[in-house]
């Protein structure tokens, strides 16, 4: 009996290593067949004179980019398995079947036929793509599921406005986000909040101690929004429906935030093709999560020596658009090709494509106005990050949008700018921030 124990076990432990290695190797082995399929290999720096190598693998108005001169792409590959910790994608394999998208583009549970309260995991981990006409919405929330994994976190910020002759002005300040849904603890929730988000600017000093908070529920409503403006020292309501307004007079709007943060059922979605397409990753990124260091309080906290990437008009010898991103590599991941209009007559955009990866949700997009007419791209490059046994890709650690029209930039770094001289730290599991902090009446205390 004893000696069929020690074969029971011998025999788990081999398979289990058989599995692990097999699991290895197949990101491996996929990461490889992707290489074979294009015409492009890691160390590989595309450029004006060779830009017809990544022409099938970009967003038409990314090529653009290069062809002209203003960006240049180093090709990299990835060495881990890109994506969350099994624990996570268990939970969501176990969500299978148990909802759906209504007509009204809405998320609901199966049994109930209401609109879920609490969600973990990705709530749709089989979808049938091409196929089933809620494809896109699907894969929508599962994006929205991986941002909320954090639960909580502050994230500064800097936003540059940038033009050909470089920096012109530079606004900072935090945002500040609480997620109902992908935490691990379920809270007590009778308003039917999704989530909540403060946004504070802290400089220059004309514009801080400005303010807005959106309260956003799991419901039809829309979102709701408060702003507090330190000149008339009052707390007003806003419109929840100005989405696509620019954000304090920047090339980005609200929707634009991680290329995409608006409420999914906002949307008609349409599934275009799945295709090869190249991802923007900060190159520390490209050799595993970063690991964030545990607070006494139970948060945890970025690391100090981790920055943004480097903005061409941060580096002297920087010959393309001041607005590129000089250090950041680009490795080829299987995308889906989806395009978005708004249900609302009155947004600023006509049509937008977006390239959605499987793991980080919304990483390219292109705007049209309502004419049909180009008019904006936006890059995202995602953090990955790991803590308290999870690996999650909350937030992004930068993003861009180029107004083709004004030949302008905006960019949005959440890691500190070097021309600030500042050190942004993100925090996750940040446990000041209850849902108390979140309400209209909180607004003038945060912006001193």
């Amino acid at each position: 009996m004893r000696y069929h124990r020690i074969l029971v076990t011998l025999l788990s432990v081999f398979f289990g290593i058989c599995l692990a290695s097999g699991a290895l190797a197949d990101w491996k082995e996929d990461q490889a067949a992707l290489f074979e399929k294009i015409s492009v290999k890691p160390g590989d720096v595309i450029d004006s004179s060779n830009y017809q190598k990544v022409q099938d693998i970009l967003l038409p108005s990314i090529v653009e980019w290069i062809k002209k001169g203003d960006f240049t792409m180093e090709i990299a590959e990835l060495e881990w398995d890109f994506r969350a910790e099994e624990a996570w994608r268990k939970a969501s394999q176990a969500n299978e079947g148990k909802y759906y998208i209504g007509e009204d583009g809405g998320m609901y549970e199966t049994a109930s036929k209401k609109r879920p309260e609490y969600v973990y995991g990705e709530p749709f981990p089989n979808i049938d793509w091409g196929n089933d006409p809620n494809c896109v919405s699907k894969q929508a929330y599962n994006a929205a599921l991986v941002k909320s994994r954090a639960g909580s976190y502050d994230n500064p910020w800097t936003i540059d406005w940038v033009g050909r002759g470089g920096l012109e002005r530079y606004c900072c300040g935090h945002t500040l986000m609480k997620y109902f849904w992908g935490a691990d603890e379920r809270e007590d929730n009778p308003n039917q909040f999704l989530a909540h988000m403060i946004v504070t600017v802290t400089k220059p000093y004309d514009m801080a101690g400005t303010t807005q908070l959106t309260q956003r529920l799991y419901t039809e409503t829309a979102d709701q929004c408060y702003a507090y403006v330190p000149s008339v020292r009052r707390v007003k309501k806003v419109s929840g429906s100005t989405r696509s307004s620019p954000f304090l007079g920047t090339d980005f709007t609200n929707d634009d935030g991680q290329a995409f943060d608006g409420k999914i059922e906002s949307m008609n979605w349409t599934f275009v093709e799945k295709k090869i397409i190249l991802m923007p990753l900060s190159k520390f990124l490209t050799k595993g999560p970063v690991k964030f260091i545990k607070q006494p309080d139970g948060s945890y906290k970025q690391p100090t020596n981790l920055r943004g990437p480097v903005i061409g008009f941060e580096d002297p010898d920087w010959q393309g658009a001041p607005w590129a991103l000089t250090d950041v590599v680009y490795v080829p991941r299987e995308m889906w090709i989806v395009k978005a209009k708004a249900k609302d007559r009155y947004y600023n955009y006509g049509e937008c494509t977006y390239a959605m990866d499987p793991t980080v949700g919304f990483v390219w997009k292109e705007a049209y106005n309502r004419g049909g007419e180009y008019w904006k791209s936006l890059v995202v490059t995602w953090l990955a990050a790991t803590w308290g046994g999870k690996i999650t890709f909350a937030n992004p650690n930068c993003y861009v949008v180029v107004d083709a029209k004004s030949d302008h930039a905006s960019i949005s770094n959440c890691f500190g700018a070097a021309h600030d001289n500042t050190e942004n730290i993100v925090i996750y599991n940040d446990q000041r921030l209850t849902a108390a902090m979140f309400a209209p009446t909180a607004l003038s205390a945060l912006s001193k």
